[in-house]
């Protein structure tokens, strides 16, 4: 006779949940996940600190993959997708109160010393009433969250302790576990009405510029120029971690997997800013050394339409543009024999392809889903970004620095098509020829392996 593995008396089977009780207090669970990804969808553009930003950013994939997880094994405990999506459609105080106030301490307070230990208590006990062998899948992914939620308060609390005390919210205003729908409240939700943020708010030490201004000169010098560059790269890959934030906190009307996607992007992006900032302070920049501006967060929005914006952001600038300026920043490295650098921009580059995936893919689905026809919508959004580039001046001054010319302003013959990574985007031979055809012929193709 053999042994098993696992004791079932180490469990008194009266406080073991069925799979009725399981999924109630998953749905519960999920709706928390859901509350706090939105949240810090809301704020990594609105929190001025870098470190608090990237922190956010790390955070809000990982709730919005804990919400995923947690969809997939409600489904699995027989509860119909249908009913999965109302639970994304309500609310507790608190979340509300963090949605509604401009003050990042009660923000941070509210997550840090109430949100989080209850979540984290929470799903402990949830843990502790699985039934062994049965929910084994439960158990498998509870246990990874609640290894995310202990580095979310280690490293949160860590940052918190450098801040200003304040107030934190009352107890009261929290879900319960116990309760029968949670104690939540019913038909409110964060982002249900999205509030605007014409620009996000970057460190307290950067001047932000306004999209139409002017920007200074380039020094002029290998150090200072590539330096000004660096600094550059650092805050347009931190204005994409921002709009990508609001896609997690605005598009309440998608389903999770939307959100769980962007969430990841913009923790992409997140990534990005840091490995620029380890080249800005290899070639000893600092930020705020120079102006910076976030002109695509500024046009992402003031257009109104859904669907023109994620074409704007995800099918031009991400997918068809940015494809092509990473893969050239990554060579213009190599040129000056960084190859460190290289290889980061060489990772970066690989994002790139996964997010043009993502914005062709959803966009489509939103003008099926809304009966907007695609072509049209992406001639839209196509003149909308080249009426606001116009309004924006071009960086001044000579450099022999190949990566001084930057980001969407390269256009024409400063363009090099990777055609592979148009290719795994889905793009017809007709579109690829036309796009190297507009670029006077430069094109480079590349082995994946």
């Amino acid at each position: 006779m053999t042994t098993t593995a696992k004791n079932y008396t180490r469990r008194d089977p009266v406080e073991l949940h069925d799979v009725r009780e399981n999924a109630r207090k998953l749905a519960i669970l999920y709706t928390v996940e859901v509350e706090i990804a939105r949240l810090a969808g809301l704020w990594l553009p609105k929190i001025r600190e870098m470190p608090e930003k990237l922190w956010l950013g790390r955070m809000l994939y990982e709730d919005a993959e804990h919400a995923m997880w947690i969809e997939k094994r409600l489904e699995e405990l027989r509860v119909p997708p249908d009913l999965v999506a109302t639970f994304r459609t309500r609310t507790a105080p608190a979340f509300k109160a963090m949605e509604e106030t401009d003050d990042p301490e009660l923000f941070m307070r509210g997550l840090l010393l109430l949100v989080k230990p209850a979540l984290l208590a929470d799903y402990q006990r949830h843990i502790e009433a699985c039934p062994p062998y049965v929910d084994d899948p439960s158990i498998r992914f509870l246990k990874r969250i609640v290894e995310d939620e202990k580095e979310h308060l280690a490293k949160g609390l860590s940052l918190l302790a450098s801040r200003a005390s304040g107030h934190a919210l009352p107890a009261g205003a929290l879900w319960d576990l116990s309760a029968r729908s949670g104690d939540f409240l019913k038909g409110q939700f964060v982002g249900q009405e999205p509030r605007p943020q014409p620009m996000p708010n970057w460190p307290q030490e950067v001047e932000h510029l306004p999209a139409v201004a002017p920007m200074p000169l380039y020094p002029g010098d290998f150090k200072g120029d590539m330096q000004r560059v660096a600094h550059d790269l650092v805050f347009s890959e931190l204005e994409a971690a921002e709009i990508f934030a609001r896609y997690v906190y605005e598009y309440h009307q998608c389903p999770w997997q939307f959100h769980y996607e962007a969430a990841r992007i913009a923790w992409d992006e997140c990534r990005h800013v840091e490995l620029l900032l380890n080249v800005l302070d290899r070639y000893e920049g600092r930020v705020g050394q120079f102006p910076a501006k976030a002109p695509g967060f500024e046009e992402f929005m003031q257009l109104k339409s859904p669907v023109e914006r994620m074409i704007m952001v995800s099918v031009i600038a991400e997918g068809e543009v940015s494809t092509d300026t990473q893969t050239q920043h990554r060579d213009a490295f190599r040129q000056m024999g960084d190859e460190f650098s290289a290889l980061l921009k060489d990772y970066e580059m690989a994002d790139e392809v996964s997010h043009g995936q993502f914005g062709e893919r959803w966009a489509r689905k939103f003008c099926d889903q809304m009966g907007e026809d695609y072509d049209l919508a992406y001639e839209n959004a196509h003149a909308a970004l080249e009426r606001f580039k116009a309004q924006h001046p071009e960086a001044e001054g000579e450099s022999a620095i190949p990566l001084v010319r930057l980001g969407a302003d390269e256009a024409g013959e400063k363009r090099t098509i990777n055609v592979t990574a148009k290719r795994l985007l889905g793009y017809s031979d007709e579109r690829i020829r036309k796009l190297v055809a507009e670029s006077g012929g430069r094109m480079v193709e590349e082995d994946t392996l």
